[in-house]
């Protein structure tokens, strides 16, 4: 046996535990014949959760043989990781917990010429008094982030910026929004194939195949809303006939005026086409039917077994839904993606820094809850082997 082996051995255990406890409530019981473990291991770890307060008993359930077994399960908050997106329009600041609930959350505004160290200082600023207990703080943004740097974020005008941070009070770590999404889908609904669309100011989507997040050479893997076409619209990014620049929200806003409305932002749009208003349904009808043609380009590149529409077009699906499936069934190139699921995210507009916290928590449980125990075979503490600092989240 290697140097080490006993505590990989143990770490994967723990983490068999925990995630049979994320499926349903077990006995100790059920957790031995869930995981294959012996009871006697099973009741020694369930021993260590429950010390370190991760799990917790509840009721009495019969067992075999008429003997009583008492059930576990998650302590709820018993760990939560912080997350935060740092937008074109704001920064969304907030709390996940273990099982994925929401804790508490806060936006903000910006001015729009406001650079990345303000922005970043704002955003230590509002973390410190929170900061206690959490695992770490996961920041998305709508760029290309590979590492510890940004290459290039077009709707926010930043390129090549170091994303070295000193200061924060806990672990930080970047990725890029619509990965991050991605990568909680994964995280907390077990999907292994799946395309997260992020419509917003921009379009990105993350891509998960086999479980395992598509990066790229550069991490710019995802970028789709720079795909090139005939079109002669300028892009943020510099150059003209950008994908995003047809399916950016805020060409939305300028069909809906060119149409006779006079929606300012979304928040009102959405507010006119609750009222039936006809200008924001037609604009809505429109958007969905082109989001509905590239999701059939999109099920031609990857394949997935289902889309998750996240970002502002998230609230916005309800509206959206009739005229995407009914564009998506036209311009299908297989008969098996007409139907292809497609769903909001249950997070709408907090999805990405719900992705932030969750680069945490999942690896948290990829720890089995040993979060920072003794050193590895390679020297390393075991948050700098699993976070893969290298290669970058999910890597």
């Amino acid at each position: 046996m290697r140097k080490g082996d006993t505590q990989e051995i143990r770490r994967l255990n723990r983490r068999a535990i925990l995630q049979s406890l994320r499926q349903a409530p077990a006995t100790r019981a059920d957790l031995a014949r869930k995981t294959g473990l012996a009871k006697s291991a099973v009741s020694r770890l369930v021993e260590e959760l429950l010390e370190e307060g991760l799990l917790e008993e509840g009721e009495v359930r019969p067992g075999e043989l008429g003997r009583p077994g008492v059930l576990l399960r998650l302590k709820p908050q018993a760990r939560y990781a912080l997350g935060a997106e740092l937008g074109v329009e704001g920064t969304v600041l907030l709390a996940v917990d273990w099982r994925g609930e929401v804790l508490w959350s806060q936006e903000w505004p910006h001015p729009k010429e406001e650079g990345v160290e303000a922005r970043l200082e704002a955003l230590k600023e509002a973390v410190r008094p929170r900061a206690e207990g959490a695992l770490g703080l996961g920041i998305t943004l709508p760029g290309v982030v590979a590492g510890p740097r940004l290459l290039f974020a077009p709707n926010l005008g930043w390129r090549d910026l170091d994303l070295s941070l000193k200061g924060f009070p806990i672990p930080v770590a970047f990725e890029n929004d619509a990965k991050a999404s991605a990568l909680s889908e994964v995280f907390f609904h077990g999907e292994e194939n799946l395309a997260y669309v992020v419509l917003s100011t921009g379009l990105g989507v993350g891509v998960v195949a086999e479980g395992r997040l598509l990066r790229g050479t550069h991490g710019a893997a995802g970028e789709v809303g720079h795909w090139t076409g005939g079109g002669r619209t300028p892009c943020r990014c510099g150059r003209r006939g950008c994908l995003e620049t047809e399916l950016g929200l805020q060409n939305l806003l300028a069909h809906h005026r060119a149409l006779g409305g006079e929606a300012e932002d979304l928040d009102t749009l959405l507010a006119l086409a609750e009222r039936g208003e006809e200008a924001a349904m037609k604009a809505l009808a429109h958007l969905g039917e082109a989001l509905g043609r590239f999701l059939a380009n999109l099920a031609v590149a990857y394949d997935p077994a289902r889309v998750v529409i996240g970002g502002r077009a998230a609230e916005l699906f309800p509206y959206l839904e009739a005229p995407l499936r009914a564009g998506l069934r036209k311009a299908a190139f297989l008969p098996v993606h007409q139907n292809l699921p497609v769903y909001p995210s249950a997070y709408g507009h907090l999805a990405p820094a719900v992705g932030g916290a969750s680069l945490f928590l999942a690896r948290f449980f990829e720890l089995g809850g040993l979060w920072a125990e003794s050193p590895r075979r390679n020297g390393g503490p075991y948050e700098e082997v699993a976070l893969g600092f290298r290669h970058g989240f999910g890597a």
